[in-house]
């Protein structure tokens, strides 16, 4: 078991135990036992990370004999360590990018570089949208110009995979051997406010807690994708579609950003039980207009394309979306 793992169980094992000997009563008076349920999110300044504690709260509510904690992951790689979680029993449920829950359950992850064969999907939640955030002074104002500068590439994500930044470079025609890596920094906003770097690539649903603001006074920008670089990143990698940030969604933010975005999953683990998936996946839905009203990246949930994961449906998922005549 991971560290993150081992200490994910020495801090929550005695609320697990606690739930797992609750009882709750069932309309003949019959005690169920409370499932304890884990939900790995991402980092606790990102959109999966409130999402999953309002999420958390619905199934809570609406599921009496399921308990689910969501736990947020602030340590390297952030949600795209989530799928080799679930694989491993870490974790029941967890939120993923597609590409990286694909290669995951196909090719396998860095701490076990076989296919991850108990991964499902549930739904396929938002679009990802990809931020190439650049140091302000930097000089750079066309992807091509990052050649020679500072940028933050890295690959502890839980996959065996390229990084995002990769991908991005590539669309340019560069490759890592054209920058100046810095790897896996913590805190980069800050890192490329003081200086210390000049570009940081990620993908997340809007907006991100910690970019605060983009405008003159901020000390960075966002750098907008060329409709080349979009149409190259879609040649080659089939899983981005084209995405955009609308105008306003980031202090001084004063146009629309283009970019390209990545769908995010819910993961669980085959072994959940088939009645609980199908619970939680009405569940979900059910509660979507609140969840809009409250969680900004919930408002990017398209029920219509909730079953096209790249990942195997759980069997519990499959159903409701058979009763919602969902499959196309």
């Amino acid at each position: 078991m991971s560290t993150h793992g081992r200490q994910f169980l020495l801090r929550f094992s005695p609320v697990l135990i606690v739930f797992a000997a609750a009882a709750c009563e069932t309309a003949t008076g019959a005690s169920v036992p409370v499932r304890p349920v884990t939900l790995f999110t991402g980092p606790s300044s990102g959109a999966y990370y409130y999402l999953g504690k309002a999420l958390a709260d619905v199934y809570n509510t609406k599921i009496p004999d399921a308990h689910v904690t969501a736990v947020g992951n602030d340590g390297p790689g952030g949600a795209g360590v989530n799928a080799a979680a679930v694989e491993a029993g870490e974790a029941d449920l967890g939120f993923s990018r597609s590409d990286l829950a694909y290669v995951a359950y196909r090719n396998g992850s860095t701490r076990d570089p076989n296919g991850h064969p108990h991964l499902r999907a549930m739904a396929v939640l938002y679009a990802n949208a990809v931020h190439v955030i650049i140091r302000r002074d930097s000089g750079i104002t066309k992807l091509a110009d990052i050649r020679g500068k500072r940028v933050q590439i890295g690959d502890d994500t839980g996959t065996s995979s390229g990084s995002l930044a990769r991908m991005v470079l590539d669309s340019a025609g560069l490759s890592v051997h054209d920058v100046q890596i810095v790897p896996n920094p913590r805190n980069a906003l800050s890192r490329l406010r003081s200086g210390e770097m000049d570009v940081r690539v990620f993908a997340s649903g809007y907006p991100v807690g910690s970019l605060d603001d983009v405008g003159p006074e901020s000390g960075v920008r966002m750098l907008p994708l060329s409709q080349d670089a979009v149409d190259r990143l879609r040649s080659r990698f089939p899983y981005f579609k084209p995405a955009v940030i609308p105008k306003g969604t980031y202090r001084g933010q004063d146009e629309d950003y283009q970019t390209v975005g990545i769908d995010g999953l819910l993961l669980c683990r085959d072994t959940m039980p088939e009645a609980l998936v199908y619970q939680m996946t009405r569940s979900l839905f059910d509660a979507l207009p609140d969840l809009m009203r409250d969680q900004p990246a919930a408002r990017l949930i398209n029920v219509g394309r909730a079953p096209a994961t790249p990942v195997p449906l759980h069997p519990g998922a499959a159903r409701y979306y058979r009763e919602r005549d969902l499959f196309r």
